[in-house]
């Protein structure tokens, strides 16, 4: 805030087992609190080009303004945004008629049109991480975008986090964007 950022970037060696769970790395700590955008990396990167990008969502109603942020950000890089979704067995649990009609709303508010929904991809996976992982892998992606509430607390101890999930256990750079 003093310094007027616009991006916070991070290394990070990711944190696993109980000190995952019950303390979080400090990187974890900055995506949690953080208003601006923080780009996580965990290995040093073959090039800093992010030429494909993968946007993890949900495309809920409150992922719009950090899809529109990310869109921003990527835009001027020149990268091509993957859009995804990924669809989990269990209470998440969508048909295709459900997500096509979430993501055709998301998209109408964020974008005014439906110009992105052929490039929306939709996996099926046990975990939303590791369906972002395995087609961040497939799409030959060079980063992950993904939206993260920064919650805190009781309430982060409870839900988790799949963005610091995501951030945790990626090989790829990481860039977050906070709901607000």
């Amino acid at each position: 805030k003093e310094h007027n950022a616009d991006l916070i970037v991070m290394g990070s060696h990711g944190s696993s087992g109980l000190k995952e769970i019950f303390v979080g790395s400090n990187t974890e700590k900055v995506v949690r609190h953080a208003d601006i955008p923080v780009l996580v990396i965990k290995n040093k990167p073959s090039t800093l080009s992010f030429d494909n990008v993968v946007f993890a969502s949900d495309f809920s109603q409150e992922s719009v303004t950090p899809y529109i942020n990310a869109c921003q950000l990527f835009g001027k890089l020149g990268s091509k945004i993957h859009l995804l979704h990924v669809n989990t067995p269990g209470d998440n649990f969508k048909s295709s008629q459900e997500i096509e009609q979430t993501v055709v709303d998301f998209l109408n508010k964020a974008d005014g049109d439906l110009n992105q929904l052929e490039h929306v991809k939709y996996v099926s996976d046990y975990t939303v991480e590791k369906g972002v992982l395995n087609y961040a892998n497939v799409a030959g992606a060079d980063a992950i975008a993904v939206a993260t509430h920064g919650r805190t607390g009781f309430t982060h101890f409870l839900a988790g986090s799949i963005s610091e999930d995501i951030a945790n256990h990626a090989a790829l750079p990481v860039i977050t964007f906070k709901i607000k």
